[in-house]
């Protein structure tokens, strides 16, 4: 077996018209000029697939593989990589996580399901989980429709500013983690910075992009997709932050699960990789000082021998697969 060992990622940014330059001060290097909105730090997606970056596809930053895409591992070292993990469409890594810079508003939008997904085979089912980071005070998180909202009031509100007033306003707390289901109708708040765990899929369909408000050049929408997509009566499932050290289980899907680990880590032996963000402080892997926003993968041939530490101050999210 060859020996393998836990992966740094470099991430693939993202310009976007509601982006910023807050990432910086999470140690990203962004081009300068640019409105970067997200940063990709674990992805495998197909470049004929996605319109948004230049390529899809997260490189090993440093070490034997340093350049090597997660698809070429993965092609390398099948399951000594995944595992006992189910791969997606094609063999590829299953799963994408992202830092996202809400500096704006971003569009109201939904993302397909299973059921979506059957009858539309160009579309890939998206389900996702927000993780807080940061909020500037009063910032909010659109989830969901109103308990009296109805398809019918989305098709006649969408792409007018009163669509908005269907949403439920929630406060944006940092340590909050919500998980939003496929069909879930969402926005994410100006003046938030969100860790995104989601299922390996772009698939989005826009309803309203606050082009009056932003002075922003009219995106396409989506609306026929979008009402055969929203599920009115889905709500998002939340987590609140408990005080002092310790571990706790986060709202995830199917596909995914994660846990917070704060000031104490230990990760239980399995036969499936994971996805470690160190978000505060800092950590140690196998005697390697990991910096804060740092991602790496722990490949399934070396989970159950890695040594992994965290600050007293840190906060790491681990990510794992059902």
């Amino acid at each position: 077996m060859t020996k393998l060992m836990p992966l740094i990622m470099s991430p693939v940014l993202a310009a976007k018209p509601w982006g910023g330059r807050r990432l910086e001060r999470y140690g990203k290097l962004l081009p300068e000029g640019t409105l970067i909105g997200e940063s990709w730090e674990v992805a495998d997606l197909p470049a004929t697939e996605v319109a948004t970056v230049s390529d899809p596809r997260s490189r090993v930053a440093a070490g034997p593989w340093a350049g090597k895409s997660l698809q070429e591992l993965i092609t390398l070292f099948g399951e000594e990589l995944l595992g006992s993990a189910t791969p997606a469409p094609e063999g590829r890594f299953p799963l994408l996580v992202k830092l996202i810079d809400a500096r704006e508003h971003l569009s109201v939008q939904v993302h397909p399901d299973r059921e979506y997904v059957e009858d539309h085979s160009a579309a890939r089912l998206k389900t996702e989980s927000w993780y807080v980071i940061a909020a500037d005070p009063g910032a909010h998180l659109y989830l969901g429709l109103r308990s009296d909202a109805t398809i019918d009031d989305v098709r006649s509100q969408m792409g007018t500013p009163s669509v908005v007033e269907l949403l439920c306003l929630i406060p944006a707390v940092p340590g909050d983690c919500h998980h939003l289901p496929a069909g879930l109708v969402h926005a994410l708040g100006a003046g938030v910075v969100v860790a995104e765990v989601q299922t390996p899929s772009d698939t989005t369909f826009r309803i309203y992009d606050w082009e009056s408000r932003y002075d922003r050049v009219a995106r396409p929408m989506h609306g026929a997709e979008a009402l055969a997509a929203i599920r009115p009566k889905l709500k998002p499932v939340h987590s609140s932050r408990p005080e002092g050290p310790g571990a706790r289980r986060l709202p995830g899907e199917e596909a995914y699960w994660i846990v917070e680990h704060r000031g104490v880590a230990a990760i239980d032996p399995t036969a499936e990789p994971r996805v470690l963000m160190v978000l505060a402080g800092s950590a140690t892997v196998d005697g390697a000082v990991v910096p804060p926003v740092t991602t790496l993968v722990l490949p399934a041939a070396i989970v159950p021998e890695t040594a992994i530490r965290l600050s007293d101050d840190g906060i790491m999210l681990e990510i794992g697969f059902v």
